[in-house]
């Protein structure tokens, strides 16, 4: 949110800081042909400021609490579906001590539990 102060003289401009990644929330933009299952781990990665490998290594695989080939499934953007035909939606589950959201634009939200 960005609020402008004016006066006769001078313009200050203030923004509201966004919440940092230790605060609990973070999110990550997949890539347009990035599926979901990689887009969390490469989310994951970048919010805690590591090497995508070894987040992977680190964590309890995906599949133990969602199926990646179904959550990829649902998302696919190369399906041959219009995409009017395509309903709006998210997926939310609890993975790595984190709430995870992954919505139809590619979005991927963190926030820590």
């Amino acid at each position: 949110m960005k609020q402008t102060a004016h006066s006769s003289t001078d313009t200050t401009e203030t923004t509201a800081a966004e919440p940092t990644p230790a605060e609990g929330r973070f999110t990550y933009q997949a890539e347009p042909d990035q599926p979901p299952s990689v887009a969390i781990v490469s989310a994951i990665a970048e919010q805690e400021d590591l090497d995508v490998l070894s987040v992977a290594d680190e964590l309890e695989p995906l599949y133990n609490v969602v199926d990646p080939t179904a959550l990829d499934a649902l998302f696919d953007v190369s399906s041959d579906a219009p995409e009017l035909d395509r309903a709006g939606g998210s997926v939310t589950f609890a993975y790595a001590g984190r709430t995870v959201t992954v919505d139809t634009t590619g979005r991927v939200i963190l926030e820590r539990t």
